[in-house]
């Protein structure tokens, strides 16, 4: 086997979509995973803040007290489009949604009309995070069918408390049970 087969074989990719605010508005992120053989390194590029790179720390604790298995290797995030500073904590629950896509907890691999936002506390539930509005309004004109979103964020989006487990109101639960729309 050539290396470059080996290395497509050894590599796991899974995108996820979310937004960012910039100003007033809001503009949309890919959030691509790669999780690869390695030493269990994690690195975030995209040009991240501090809070950003933090999420790493976030996300492991509550994929683990989710009860959901952490994947020891080499992870790589990348936020898309690279070129604008990505700040906050939102990105943390689509960096988890591609992390569990990558190990096959996720049934559901196509989250085109989904877009993912929140910061994950250590027990895996979802906190509010800033811009939902500016957003929410980006993700319609986008024509994202379903924008997920954080508990704090309840009373403007009609969804329940967010969880990274298998709560039904949270939008990662329907991706992660296979459920149809």
């Amino acid at each position: 086997m050539s290396l470059r087969k080996r290395v497509q074989a050894e590599s796991i990719l899974f995108k996820a979509l979310s937004a960012a605010v910039y100003g007033i508005d809001a503009y949309l992120v890919e959030v691509e995973v790669d999780v690869s053989a390695g030493l269990g390194n994690f690195l975030t590029v995209g040009l991240p803040d501090m809070a950003v790179k933090e999420s790493k720390e976030r996300i492991k604790a509550a994929i683990k007290n989710c009860g959901l298995d952490y994947p020891f290797q080499n992870i790589t995030v990348n936020l898309a489009p690279a070129d604008i500073k990505k700040e906050g904590s939102g990105f943390d629950l689509p960096m988890a949604i591609g992390i569990l896509g990558t190990n096959g907890t996720l049934l559901k691999k196509d989250l085109n009309d989904y877009l993912f936002l929140g910061e994950l506390s250590l027990d895996g539930s979802l906190r509010p995070i800033k811009g939902a509005l500016s957003i929410a309004v980006a993700a319609q004109q986008k024509g994202i069918r379903k924008p997920g979103a954080a508990a704090g964020q309840r009373p403007r989006s009609g969804r329940g408390e967010g969880h990274l487990g298998l709560r039904v109101e949270d939008p990662a639960a329907g991706a992660r049970s296979g459920e149809p729309d």
